[in-house]
């Protein structure tokens, strides 16, 4: 095991790395203090992953040009992926490979959220055609925006699809103007709120029919709306006190709350718990 009883502790008082973990590091083809600082950070994790299940993980996704250094990045970023066996691995990397995403930047977005490899293989063949027909089909639109909103691949669909819905029907916006924006990772709840209350402040208006879906307008920036704290949002996109804002989203959420409870078949897709 790579952390039980002698093996708990990567580097011991004198910062000797053991020679088990050396041994490791050798066959990983990383250096021997990385692979210590990554064991010592997740301890409790992964003293339950035998070295044969590093072994697996390293041998197999070399061979999709990840680098070995990558690849331990990425444990530092999430164990558990430690825990996929080699025949889910597989398949998991065939289903992703299926849509013919280039491949540097396939690699970049598993580097940065190794998340996406403990997605079953169904489940990415299903969610991802979804996901590319809201961002006008096109392979790099999605991977980034995956990258900003990893929740995607992962939270209710109803939901999901609820949210870009408000995004392109409500707001207006195109793919080009959401994509690089974590707008996926917040709540309908503040989405709506918040551009609600920038409509009654006269500050979001309607765009022209004519006009190209992808067009700049003058309204405040999706990054503006959603990528700030409710006192920031209120004071330097609305500007407006914070007092009043919250105010406001008190008043919204009581509304919402009445008009979930009229039709309580219909799930809350606007609670901040989703």
């Amino acid at each position: 095991m790579i952390a039980s009883k002698n093996m708990s502790v990567a580097v011991d008082g004198s910062n000797v790395v053991p020679e088990h973990l050396s041994n490791l590091a050798k066959q990983l083809n990383v250096k021997s203090p990385v692979l210590s600082k990554v064991i010592n950070s997740h301890q409790e994790k992964l003293k339950f992953y035998p070295e044969s299940r590093w072994l697996v993980l390293f041998e197999y996704l070399t061979q999709y040009d990840f680098k070995p250094s990558e690849l331990l990045e990425m444990i530092d970023s999430n164990p558990d992926i430690l825990g996929i066996n080699r025949k889910d691995l597989q398949k998991c990397m065939i289903a992703w490979t299926n849509f013919r995403f280039d491949d540097k930047k396939l690699r970049q977005l598993i580097v940065s959220q190794p998340s996406c490899l403990l997605l079953d293989d169904k489940e990415i063949l299903s969610r991802i055609p979804k996901l590319l027909s809201y961002v006008g089909n096109k392979q790099n639109r999605l991977l980034e925006l995956i990258s900003y909103s990893p929740n995607i691949l992962f939270d209710n669909w109803k939901y999901i699809e609820s949210k870009f819905d408000y995004i392109l029907l409500n707001m207006e916006l195109g793919p080009t103007q959401f994509v690089t924006t974590s707008v996926m990772s917040s709540t309908l709840f503040d989405l709506k709120c918040r551009h609600t209350f920038l409509i009654k402040l006269g500050m979001y208006k309607p765009r022209d029919p004519k006009a190209n879906p992808n067009q700049i307008t003058g309204n405040p920036s999706l990054k503006k709306i959603i990528e700030t704290s409710d006192k920031q949002f209120a004071v330097k996109v609305a500007g407006v006190t914070a007092e009043e804002f919250f105010v406001f989203k008190k008043i919204f959420k009581k509304q919402l709350d009445e008009e979930n409870e009229e039709d309580s078949d219909e799930p809350d897709y606007y609670s901040d718990d989703n």
